[in-house]
């Protein structure tokens, strides 16, 4: 199979993560389509998509024309089976192992060509586990993307046990087609860029815990004294990422020790509901 714009592409998941690849898919020429077992993730999925795109327009980044052509590239559907003739299927629902893991033994069994590539967006689980669900894991592998999807230039590829090299090699053909530069990980919790993000996120909030310094100051410090965009607080509230990347840091710490062990304190934080910007509460009040 060559990778072209052409493919027959999916993306599993309509959530906020799975519904900004498809967008940046459809910015560049690719017809891609949305499968999600909600009618109503769906279409909400698609008003954020056109309202991102409303909000571009505002900005002169696309003329208005542009937008119906983007959304014009964009299908959805209910229906599992619709993966048949996938030539690449990517996978962006929850960050849960057997959840995943199910879902690639039912694409598996569904699509058809033995030369599809089969890709999961997860930003920390075992790639190897999760092709381990399948019968064919050379062509299973992580391609995490990184929020927002159409604008941040990284592709993260991760490589499996199992993983070939031409499955790498498409993937890099994939993401180029995207204008996106790919690094490669191994296979290990976090990777590469959310490894040196959870450490960096787990140590500041030692640096709290201990009295050292509050969050304003060490988000300041970050952007002022190295050159940061944002600070890990900021950017974690900005993401709404908190129960995400508590839950991602444990899992850290059970498979590569305490070092990524998050405090209690923002444990907490996550029980009282201050989850990020969205909820007006996160690390910081909205």
């Amino acid at each position: 199979m060559k990778i072209t714009k052409d493919i027959n592409l999916y993306i599993l998941g309509a959530g906020k993560v799975g519904m900004s690849i498809v967008q940046a898919f459809a910015q560049k020429d690719f017809k891609v389509t949305a499968i999600d077992i909600s009618e109503n993730n769906l279409k909400a999925g698609l008003d954020k998509i056109q309202n991102n795109l409303d909000h571009l327009i505002g900005k002169g980044k696309f003329e208005k024309d542009q937008k119906e052509l983007i959304l014009g590239r964009i299908n959805q559907s209910t229906n599992f089976d619709d993966l048949s003739n996938a030539d690449v299927v990517i996978e962006a629902v929850f960050e849960d192992i057997d959840l995943k893991k199910n879902l690639f033994k039912q694409i598996d069994n569904c699509v058809i060509s033995k030369e599809a590539l089969l890709l999961t967006n997860t930003s920390s689980l075992s790639i190897s586990a999760i092709a381990s669900a399948t019968k064919r894991p050379g062509s299973v592998a992580g391609m995490h993307f990184f929020n927002p999807v159409p604008a941040m230039k990284l592709v993260e590829i991760v490589r499996g046990v199992e993983t070939s090299d031409d499955t790498v090699e498409k993937i890099k053909e994939l993401a180029g087609l995207l204008n996106k530069t790919a690094i490669i990980s191994k296979d290990s919790p976090g990777f590469i860029v959310n490894r040196l993000l959870n450490a960096l996120f787990v140590e500041a909030c030692r640096i709290v815990e201990e009295g050292v310094g509050t969050p304003c100051d060490i988000d300041t410090g970050l952007k002022l004294g190295l050159g940061h965009p944002n600070g890990p607080f900021e950017l974690i509230d900005n993401l709404d990422a908190i129960p995400l990347i508590i839950e991602v840091c444990e899992h850290m710490s059970q498979e590569l020790g305490s070092r990524f062990k998050p405090p209690v304190w923002i444990k907490n934080y996550e029980k009282a509901g201050r989850t990020g910007k969205s909820s007006g509460k996160g690390i910081y009040k909205y």
